[in-house]
């Protein structure tokens, strides 16, 4: 214990300036935060997201302030509020189903509240009715899985999902006694990772309950996060008629809890390094997981615990402010002489011993991101690829699967894919446009009653389980892509014309188009929106 508090003495005393205020909201500065995190200048850890507006040390391009109707706002220097709406009216047009046309909006406000630059208030309610949820990434992927998410998730209140009513509040209540420390208790979602993918926690899910503890010191930043998901209900088993609606449990008892440190160290001026793990809990966590300092693995090994836990690496190099590669390593159970097999495997085709045990779980992500290319001011680049192997982020219990309500907490496509996508973007004063393009290959479900990897949700055991009704998998022989291989392509290309010199209002038009693909089905869609909205509606 003397040890323990002599270090934390030596680390508040070196600790560098760290001042937490409001989150971001504007993709642009957040555009600028993650460029000038880039370079030997920089001391900003780009992975930890959202950002807020403690990253002050470095200047970015598009500070310039812009309002919008109906806005209030006071900054007397002690007290700083500031309230303003978002909105999105518009319709959609599908050409693939030309029967399928929508009107829709969404509304909603932001509340923004600081207190001397120590305690802060943000708050933001959306209201979505119509043709679209808003920040439904994963909207393009439901095709994939054996039932319907846009049912499950409340998407839509009638038999023809014509229309659709989406209520989500986001909020944060930060408080920053000291520069280098900060605690934060809100409703929302966290993102690790420098990609347009995270394989250790992304925001694609639905907001969730949490407790923040963050710090800054040296060239350190670490957080830990203790949040309260929803273990969701396995569609499967209601469907299956021997389980059906037995298996259903209250919203009260879906109740699963999550830890989470990461750790990010910034070596020299180029190279940023981050540690992650995760554990998920069935139960509320004991005393053991609120130590915000421990590296919970080996307290797992130790406590014979039956918990989910993830870890992972996150790596970065920038080469100058404009250009930098990163990468990613997920770790859910891995043996190394399983491992060492499987590549024997891969390397020799004589090999005849065991090989693709289903335990053996992880993930490799690599990309690049260019900034300012050409010398064009805000024309940006990035290129990434994902490759996951099967029954990554299960469980041999469904209520512990690396899960929130009925979405993934990592990748939307779950497991047991190869992913390549890609994206080029500008935007000035006047106009935004962005163009993405993904492809990507998935080992789905060939019916009902299989299980080969890619559907995250379902319990993972080479063994029947009563309790959990599973499909028991194959102990070995599984390989990536196992399964009815399915192809998944988009296309996104978006465009946004701003009329009115420094306000918030755009007039944006977007164009999607998804196709999937395997031998048991084809989907297809080809979408037109247009509208008018906010700046700060994603």
């Amino acid at each position: 214990m003397k040890h323990i508090a002599l270090i934390s003495i030596i680390i508040i005393a070196s600790v560098t300036a760290f001042a937490q205020n409001l989150p971001v909201r504007d993709f642009r500065i957040a555009r600028d935060i993650e460029k000038s995190a880039n370079g030997k200048l920089a001391t900003t850890h780009s992975s930890i997201k959202p950002y807020r507006t403690d990253i002050n040390t470095e200047k970015t391009d598009s500070l310039e302030e812009f309002s919008d109707f109906l806005q209030y706002k006071l900054d007397n220097g002690n007290v700083y509020l500031n309230i303003l709406p978002v909105y999105e009216l518009g319709g959609s047009f599908n050409f693939a189903n030309k029967k399928d046309f929508r009107i829709g909006e969404t509304l909603g406000a932001i509340v923004d509240f600081s207190l001397k630059g120590k305690l802060n208030i943000a708050y933001m309610l959306t209201e979505t009715y119509g043709y679209k949820i808003r920040k439904s990434h994963y909207e393009q992927y439901s095709e994939l899985f054996p039932y319907n998410f846009d049912k499950i998730w409340g998407f839509y209140n009638d038999k023809n999902k014509t229309r659709g009513f989406f209520m989500e509040q986001t909020f944060s209540i930060n408080y920053t006694p000291v520069e280098f420390f900060s605690i934060e208790a809100g409703n929302g979602k966290h993102f690790y990772g420098d990609g347009r993918r995270s394989l250790l926690q992304s925001d694609i899910c639905n907001n969730y309950p949490y407790l923040k503890v963050e710090t800054e010191f040296l060239n350190f930043k670490y957080s830990c996060v203790w949040s309260m998901l929803d273990e969701g209900i396995n569609v499967r088993q209601l469907q299956d008629p021997d389980w059906g609606w037995s298996y259903f449990k209250p919203y009260w008892e879906r109740r699963k809890y999550n830890v989470t440190h990461y750790l990010d160290y910034r070596i020299g001026n180029h190279v940023n390094i981050a540690i992650f793990e995760s554990v998920m809990s069935s139960k509320f966590l004991s005393f053991e997981y609120f130590n915000p300092v421990i590296f919970l693995r080996p307290l797992e090994f130790s406590m014979g615990s039956n918990e989910n836990a993830l870890m992972g690496i996150n790596m970065k190099v920038s080469f100058s402010q404009k250009n930098c590669i990163y990468g990613q390593i997920v770790l859910d159970d891995v043996i190394v002489g399983q491992l060492m097999n499987d590549i024997k495997h891969r390397l020799s085709n004589s090999y005849t011993g065991q090989y693709g045990w289903f335990a053996n779980k992880w993930g490799i992500q690599g990309g690049m991101k260019f900034f300012d290319m050409f010398k064009v001011k805000n024309l940006d680049c990035f290129v990434e690829g994902n490759i996951v192997r099967p029954y990554t982020y299960s469980h041999s219990q469904q209520e512990l699967t690396y899960t929130h309500a009925y979405k993934p907490l990592a990748h939307p496509l779950g497991a047991n894919f190869v992913e390549a996508l890609g994206g080029i973007s500008y935007f000035n004063d006047v106009i935004e446009c962005a163009l993405e393009l993904s492809y990507a290959i998935v080992g789905c479900d060939s019916s009902f009653n299989s299980h080969f990897g890619q559907n995250v949700f379902y319990p993972t055991m080479d063994a029947y389980q009563p309790t959990q009704n599973n499909i028991p998998v194959s102990s070995y022989n599984n390989v990536m892509l196992q399964g009815i291989r399915t192809n998944v392509a988009t296309v996104k290309l978006d465009f946004a014309y701003y009329p009115l010199k420094n306000k918030a209002l755009s007039v944006f038009a977007e164009m999607a188009l998804r196709f999937n693909k395997n031998e048991l089905r084809t989907d297809k869609y080809l979408g037109v929106s247009v509208g008018v909205r906010s700046r700060l509606i994603k």
